[in-house]
């Protein structure tokens, strides 16, 4: 975990990051410093310090001539993270009591454009350490170059050093050349078929309890968390797997 998902795991996006780190290494300074260091502007300098000062994690010194903060110390600032989970946590069986005897609902969240089929790829990824991949496969011949790159330099090397393990069946597509050179470099195992058989540029996977579906042509995705879903199309996929 580098620093910034450490902060992440604090509850701060990107700009709140910015501003603590910043106020951190600066020590007791105005907005305007705060703002010069984060890179930030003045006016949104100022909301975030607000926001960071309700989160508990940003104090303004009081009694001075203009208005002056300073960061809590990095252990304070998870301790109070770490208290709110705390207190969280006494609400969990009332949480769960709304949801005792209710059917199985499924869960969709949709994403869109080069970044959102990245942030698709990434969800909830870290909670599947361990566990195997399994999926039907697309061509990417169509898809953006940047997309291309990431999953071949950051996706692949996240997911071999998570532990996941991968099946698939895939089209015998040159846009694939490159990946099948590195299945074993990943630890995949992947049966070809031809494209005359599959030849598609939507991909669907299953990790967890998470169905995912890809269409790297168009920049559109879908996360369907649903249990059952997920063992429905891990069955077809067995079905499959054991006839190509």
């Amino acid at each position: 975990m580098d620093t910034k998902e450490a902060l992440e795991a604090l509850g701060l996006n990107d700009k709140e990051s910015a501003v603590y780190l910043a106020l951190l290494q600066l020590g007791r300074a105005p907005a305007y410093s705060i703002a010069v260091k984060s890179g930030l502007k003045r006016p949104t300098t100022y909301v975030i310090l607000e926001e960071l000062i309700k989160k508990g994690l940003v104090v303004q010194v009081p009694r001075e001539k203009k208005q002056l903060y300073i960061a809590r110390p990095p252990e304070e600032a998870f301790a109070v993270a770490q208290e709110r989970l705390d207190l969280a946590k006494q609400k969990l069986p009332e949480l769960l009591a709304l949801t005792k005897g209710k059917a199985t609902k499924v869960n969709t969240i949709y994403f869109e454009g080069t970044n959102g089929i990245k942030q698709l790829m990434e969800y909830r990824l870290k909670e599947m350490h361990g566990q195997e991949m399994v999926g039907f496969w697309a061509t990417d011949k169509n898809a953006d170059p940047e997309l291309q790159d990431y999953f071949k330099k950051e996706w692949a090397p996240k997911v071999t050093k998570l532990g996941i393990t991968m099946r698939g069946i895939v089209p015998d597509d040159q846009s694939l050349k490159d990946y099948r050179e590195a299945d074993a470099t990943f630890g995949r195992k992947m049966k070809v078929v031809p494209t005359d058989a599959y030849s598609s540029e939507v991909a669907i996977d299953t990790l967890g309890d998470i169905v995912r579906i890809q269409d790297y042509k168009n920049l559109q995705g879908v996360a369907i968390e649903n249990a059952d879903v997920a063992k429905t199309v891990r069955e077809i996929f067995e079905m499959l797997w054991q006839k190509v």
